[in-house]
């Protein structure tokens, strides 16, 4: 390719036509593709798991003296039961307005969106198996704590689901056009 203004093409004359011009876009290429079925099936999967987890912090603001208790008794170990801390549940609940403000932005398209509720889902399974172990601590605290350890189950489900949705095939050429 000629410049004009290049001093080592002084004299040469710029061919016409060089290089040649790229082929005007057709409107399919101008505009986003449209949004898979697969990724709208994400975004309510991640809606689905946001909500969960308001549901599990309320009911864990209720039984948070019960489960300290049963704790402490199950380990042997003797001390005050503890006091549901509003300052941890008030935390957890901006976190999940957070989160669902990144889910939103992937159902946009938003790659990096996508790639940060992986990361944070992925950490959110490990959480979840984790609180497995307690279950039969849970399942002695009545009706709630049931309904608490079901919370944990259904939160897995969603979670590893909204993953996988956001990876199928036409989930990547989506984020991958966006």
């Amino acid at each position: 390719m000629t410049n004009p203004h290049d001093p080592r093409n002084q004299g040469q004359p710029q061919q016409p036509g060089y290089p040649p011009a790229a082929p005007p876009l057709n409107e399919s290429e101008l505009r986003q593709p449209a949004r898979p079925k697969s990724v709208d099936t994400a975004y309510l999967l991640w809606l689905v798991a946001a909500g969960i987890s308001i549901l599990s912090n309320l009911i864990g603001l209720v039984i948070a003296g019960d489960l300290a208790r049963e704790t402490a008794a199950a380990l042997g170990v003797s001390g005050a039961a503890a006091e549901p801390s509003y300052g941890s549940t008030i935390f957890s609940l901006v976190l999940v307005v957070v989160w669902i403000v990144v889910v939103m932005q992937m159902r946009k398209g938003a790659n990096w969106a996508r790639i940060l509720l992986t990361v944070l889902g992925v950490l959110a399974v490990i959480g979840n198996l984790l609180s497995l172990l307690a279950f039969g601590i849970l399942f002695s605290l009545g009706f709630l704590g049931v309904l608490s350890a079901l919370l944990v189950l259904a939160s897995l489900v969603a979670i590893v689901g909204a993953i996988v949705f956001m990876f199928k095939s036409d989930s990547n050429h989506y984020f991958k056009a966006s």
